[in-house]
Parts: structure tokens; C-alpha cells; sequence
């Protein structure tokens, strides 16, 4: 799949115009002056995608992503500045940190995925969610999860749980192709500019990530009852 190299914030927006607070340039969205190779403040309105120059895509190419991260980390690193102004060292280390905190999000497919429904949605966090057709399923499980914890018939609760834990990660698995999907389905509808299609997109996203993470902490809870942990408890709410 083919990369755009252009930054960009993402919301289709014009940015206002920006000047070089030394040289008085047109620095625009740049990490360093065009005109005097200043660094600049990072622009608010650059998201994790634009911060490494991608669309709002979520079908990214690893190894593009650490490739811009760790060009642009020879740009901006606060090591490089050492020498310079108080003002450029503090925008250095600014800087860093944003390139940092967009490198660990676009490099994780779920992540990039939560940032995505942020951006689009204003929604700060994806609260976990049984899936509808698990309903009956789950009950079951915290009926085994109770016995297994007060010790009782312990070698039939255990083999039962084994099973109950491989079959809670394959319905992992299931949901992650059902991301990918999704993520494909997303990307072509930015290229389209279909906005329908964009919210219809999101909102699945959105469904499926929340199930996602329910599946992810049952996992967690049968694992750690599994292994006696003492810590372990509910944390699918």
C-alpha cells in the first residue's frame, strides 16, 4: 500500500498560518524553520498521524513508521540541542515528547485504532463491553471463575477453564480480523471522501474494540486464576 508523505493534520482543516518566532518565516507545520532551521513549537493541531507525516489511515507500514520516527527524531532529539537557547532545548524536548507519544501509538494496530475514534469521536477512552451473543457464555465462565477461586473441585475447574481460556483467544483472534477489516474499510473511504461510510466505520470500530477489550481482560482474569495469583479478580467492568 502506497504511504503519503506529506503531513497532515487530519481534519481537513486549513492550519493558520505560522510564523518563525526568530527569524519571522513562514514556518507553517514544520518541526524546524524552513528559512533558518529554527525549531519550532509543535502546532496544535497536528495529531499522531500527522506528527509523522501520515494520513488518517490505520493500514500503515511498520517499518515506514519507524523510519519517519527515527528521521525525524534526528531532527528534533534533544541531545542535538544541548548548545543551544534555553527557549530551543524546552521546544526540543516538547517536540520529542509528541514524536514520542505518536511513534507508540501509529507502531500498535489497537492503538492506532484508539486514537483514531478519539480524533474522530472526541472519546477519551473505550470502555469494555461484554459482545450481545457472549451474554449466556459469560455467566457461565464467572460461575467457573467463583468455584475455581474457592478451591472447589479444583483438577475438573481447572481442565474446564484451560479449555474456557483457549476458547476466549480465538474469539480474540476473530475480533482482530474483524479489525483489520474494519481498518481496510476505513481507509477506503478516506481516500473516497465518503463521510457516510467514515462515521458507519468508526462506530463498528468503536463496538468492536470495546468487545475487544472485554475479551482481553476475561483472558487476563482466567490466566491469573489459572496461575492461583491472590491479585486475581473481576476486571471486566
Amino acid at each position: 500500500m502506497t504511504q503519503s508523505t506529506k503531513p497532515s493534520a487530519g481534519s481537513g482543516a486549513a492550519a493558520a498560518p505560522r510564523s518563525c518566532w526568530r527569524c519571522g518565516g513562514e514556518a507553517g507545520e514544520a518541526w524546524l524553520c524552513p528559512a533558518c532551521g529554527t525549531i519550532q513549537p509543535p502546532p496544535d493541531t497536528v495529531d499522531e498521524f500527522a506528527c509523522l507525516g501520515f494520513p488518517r489511515h490505520l493500514q500503515l507500514d511498520a517499518t515506514l513508521v519507524a523510519e519517519r520516527f527515527h528521521e525525524r527524531s534526528r531532527q528534533i532529539h534533544p541531545d542535538f540541542f544541548q548548545t543551544k537557547s534555553d527557549r530551543e532545548r524546552v521546544l526540543s524536548l516538547e517536540a520529542s515528547s509528541r514524536l514520542n507519544r505518536a511513534y507508540r501509538v501509529l507502531r500498535d494496530p489497537i492503538e492506532r485504532i484508539q486514537a483514531l475514534i478519539r480524533l474522530e469521536t472526541g472519546e477519551r477512552e473505550t470502555t469494555a463491553k461484554a459482545p450481545s451473543d457472549l451474554v449466556e457464555e459469560v455467566f457461565e465462565l464467572q460461575e467457573t471463575l467463583e468455584r475455581a477461586r474457592g478451591h472447589r473441585e479444583e483438577g475438573v475447574v481447572r481442565e474446564q477453564l484451560r479449555k474456557e481460556q483457549e476458547r476466549w483467544q480465538q474469539r480474540l483472534a476473530r475480533v482482530d480480523d474483524e479489525l483489520r477489516e474494519l481498518s481496510a474499510r476505513w481507509d477506503r473511504a478516506v481516500d473516497r471522501g465518503d463521510e457516510k461510510a467514515k462515521r458507519e466505520v468508526v462506530s463498528a470500530l468503536r463496538d468492536r474494540l470495546s468487545g475487544r477489550q472485554y475479551l482481553v481482560n476475561t483472558i487476563e482474569d482466567v490466566t491469573m486464576t489459572l496461575e492461583g495469583r491472590s491479585d486475581a479478580k473481576d476486571r471486566r467492568h
